[in-house]
């Protein structure tokens, strides 16, 4: 535990510089060798508390910062992560994730700032992302259909299987 708001502030901001030089961390072990080297003193679960509070993801077996830029290519970038979106109700969407990648996601659809979305909660494989009606979630379901083409699937809670992402007529209320 550190003894300051300063030297936890600092320890983070160095796991940050670690994991943005290009150094390749795949465990917790390795991520305190870094630290110790610069001088830190922690413990393998101050370094998970570090990691989840900087939201920082394990993805392909490193740990790395999620791209927080709301442009196209950070888009992209999640294309790979992304293997299926089932609508769930008016109101909510689940985005299945590669295993590590829910948070990842997660944090870029934030980044976005689409006015359609009104939050987004996940967890390692999983981001659920809630519009405020049928229209916004038809509006959400097209912009990933534009972004990821028909390599995204959109599955249908209750069938069997993905079916290839078309934005569905609402029905009149």
């Amino acid at each position: 535990m550190p003894k300051t708001r300063e030297e936890l502030t600092r320890r983070r901001k160095e796991i940050l510089n670690i994991l943005g030089s290009g150094i390749r961390v795949e465990s917790l072990d390795e991520l305190g060798d870094q630290l110790k080297v610069r001088g830190f003193q922690v413990t393998k679960s101050s370094i998970s508390r570090d990691l989840k509070d900087l939201e920082i993801v394990r993805v392909d077996g490193h740990y790395q910062i999620p791209a927080l830029d709301p442009d196209d290519k950070t888009l992209q970038r999640m294309d790979d992560f992304i293997r299926e979106v089932v609508p769930s109700g008016p109101y909510l969407t689940v985005i299945l994730c590669t295993p590590g990648a829910g948070r990842a996601v997660a944090t870029v659809l934030k980044s976005q700032e689409w006015m359609e979305i009104t939050g987004v909660v996940s967890d390692n494989e999983t981001a659920v992302v809630s519009t405020a009606n049928n229209y916004d979630q038809k509006l959400l379901l097209s912009r990933l259909k534009r972004h990821f083409g028909p390599k995204l699937r959109v599955g249908s809670k209750g069938h069997k299987g993905a079916q290839s992402l078309q934005t569905q007529e609402a029905p009149d209320t």
